[in-house]
């Protein structure tokens, strides 16, 4: 993927590092219901975003959503 220098000195400042590549060398925690996107936020960026699909439509589980899923399947009584 190519960036602009802009780009770059953009995500490096926001992640606090001086070279992109020890993002990858980087452990990322589990999302936090705290740090959580909503859905409302993730439609602004839709138009520029030319990802995920599912997340263009806010066809995704949020942190709050996700754990009340794994605590309902948990919970489930398997035969």
């Amino acid at each position: 993927m190519t960036l602009s220098e802009e780009t770059r000195k953009t995500l490096c400042d926001e992640f606090g590092v001086t070279r992109l590549v020890e993002l990858m060398e980087r452990d990322f925690e589990d999302m936090s219901p705290e740090a959580d996107v909503d859905r409302e936020k993730a439609a602004l960026y839709a138009e520029r975003n030319r990802g995920s699909v599912r997340l263009n439509a806010g066809r995704f589980y949020t942190a709050t959503e996700y754990a009340e899923r794994i605590r309902k399947v948990k919970a489930l009584n398997l035969p």
